[in-house]
Order: C-alpha cells, then sequence, then structure tokens
C-alpha cells in the first residue's frame, strides 16, 4: 500500500487547539480536485491545502473549503509554509517559500521559535472596489442582522481585496451580533464585485467571516486580514509600515491573533503583509492507493 503522510496544524495561535486548524496534504502529485474536495469534505476542517512540488522551495497549491475550490487563502498558504519548513528544512532557522495558486503567486517566509513557527506573507497590492450606497447599505445590513446605528460613523460598506474580495463591513458595534440570515447571499454579493461578506469592529479591531451559507464562521482569515489592514491605513485609522493586530475567533472558544502591516515605498507603492504564529498539532497516514482508485 502506498502510504503518504498529511499534517494538521494550527495557525494564528501559539497555543494547540486554539487558532484556525488546517490540513496540509504535500504531495498531492496525481490527486485529482475531485478527490481533493472529497477529502477536504471528509476532514470537515474550515480548509484544507494540497501542495505539488515543483522546486525544493516553489509549490503548486490547491485550497479548498468543504464546499468548493478557492482561488486564495490565508491562513491555508501560512499553515502550508510551516509544515514545508518543519518537512524540508528543519536545521534552517528562516526559509522563504513561494505558492502558485490559481490566480497569483504568493511569497512566504518562515521562521522557527521553538516549537512553532512564524510565517509571514505578502499579498501584494490591495484593490479598492465599490463603496455601497445608503440604499445597497441598508440591503445587507438586513442580510447580515445588523443596523445603520452599527456602523462606524462615516463608514459605508466596501469592497477590499488582496486576492479574494470582500465585502467589509466597518462597525462600532454589535460585531458578534452579525449572523447571515439569507440563502442567497453570495447571489447579493455578486453586483458589488465581492465573493464573501467580513466584519471589521472598532476599537478593539475584531474581525468576523462565514462561508456564504451562513452556517460556518471562519475562526481565523488571513484573506480578510489583508483588506483589512489595507483599510485602516487607507483611511487612517492606523500607519504604515507597523504591525497591526486583529483579533478573531474568541466568540467560537479559538481566540486568533493575525497581523497585518502595510509596507509602503518612497514612490507611495503599497504592499500587504500578513502573519501569525504556526504550531505544529498532529501527522497522519493516507493510503494514497485507495483515494486514487475512487
Amino acid at each position: 500500500m502506498n502510504m503518504i503522510q498529511y499534517y494538521h496544524v494550527d495557525v494564528f495561535t501559539n497555543s494547540p487547539l486554539s487558532g484556525n486548524g488546517l490540513t496540509v496534504f504535500t504531495e498531492a502529485e496525481g490527486f485529482s480536485k475531485i478527490i481533493m474536495q472529497k477529502l477536504t469534505q471528509e476532514l470537515r476542517q474550515f480548509e484544507s491545502i494540497f501542495l505539488q512540488k515543483i522546486t525544493d522551495n516553489k509549490v503548486r497549491a490547491f485550497v479548498f473549503t468543504c464546499e468548493e475550490e478557492l482561488d486564495f487563502a490565508g491562513h491555508p498558504v501560512l499553515g502550508a509554509a510551516a509544515v514545508l519548513h518543519d518537512t524540508l528544512k528543519p536545521n534552517e532557522q528562516r526559509a522563504e517559500w513561494l505558492f502558485i495558486l490559481n490566480e497569483k503567486e504568493v511569497t512566504v517566509t518562515t521562521e522557527q521559535k521553538g516549537s512553532e513557527y512564524a510565517a509571514i506573507m505578502s499579498q501584494g497590492k490591495a484593490e479598492f472596489g465599490k463603496v455601497l450606497d445608503a440604499g445597497e447599505t441598508q440591503l445587507i445590513l438586513d442580510c447580515i442582522n445588523l443596523q445603520v446605528d452599527d456602523l462606524y460613523p462615516g463608514c459605508f460598506p466596501m469592497v477590499v481585496s488582496t486576492g479574494l474580495p470582500y465585502l467589509l463591513i466597518p462597525l462600532r458595534k454589535n460585531g458578534f451580533k452579525a449572523k447571515i440570515e439569507v440563502p442567497d447571499l453570495e447571489e447579493r454579493l455578486k453586483p458589488f464585485g465581492a465573493k464573501f461578506i467580513g466584519t471589521l469592529e472598532f476599537p478593539l479591531l475584531n474581525i468576523r467571516t462565514w462561508n456564504n451559507a451562513g452556517t460556518i464562521e471562519d475562526i481565523a482569515t488571513g484573506s480578510l486580514a489583508g483588506p483589512c489592514g489595507a483599510y485602516l491605513v487607507k483611511f487612517g485609522f492606523r500607519a504604515a509600515n507597523t504591525i497591526i493586530q486583529l483579533n478573531q475567533g474568541e466568540n467560537l472558544g479559538r481566540p486568533s491573533q493575525l497581523f497585518v502591516e502595510v509596507r509602503t515605498e518612497a514612490d507611495k507603492t503599497a504592499e500587504v503583509f500578513v502573519g501569525g504564529n504556526v504550531i505544529k498539532f498532529s501527522k497522519s497516514v493516507l493510503e494514497k492507493d485507495l483515494i486514487e482508485s475512487l
């Protein structure tokens, strides 16, 4: 029987059984996307990532939730980079990796910190899209159990992307009250150019997001952290070239810390970096022959 190992790590935390869990398949050569989807559903993590080696520090990566494939995701890339460091370069203090995703390439730097790893990715330049008007804002708030009075004063929902386009909802209160209450949110977001909804609540910078059915809330979301950091810097809530801590998952019993930095150069270009700690939890064995026979 042809056996391969896969790994379970927790991302955006330095404590096991906290942060956001992830399964990492480092030897996914020959896996069809149908198999990747079925494995993700079987393991029931919010996301799984499948890697196919290109060179010693370059991989082709595929990310799946239980519902679908994603073109980009934050915590799977960070977690996978830590696994690669642990398995391929355990004697090196620092390593760099290049992930080839469906629509972008992402560079990740990892550093050993005892039993855990610090991982930082470049998400590139943020893209700012549509700002909702008052009528559109009310329609969206009705979908997620919030009121206009919950918004941060002077701010309206806005589409921001560093790989996945989020409709970002800036809040001053009731962030933990938000919940998706409609079955067709994805269709309602399409005209705005957004894939998901994310909330950002001041002053503690708590963030939240869900699958579009509202049945699963993400514990810690790197693909949302980048847009939130970019938004905070663009509108003067935080300074560029400083570390911004975002918090997520406390209401789910899995407190997570996500770190964002918007680095600016002399020509005013800005690059968004998202990082966090990754801790190993377990490794398992997959009977690859059985999987490939399906």
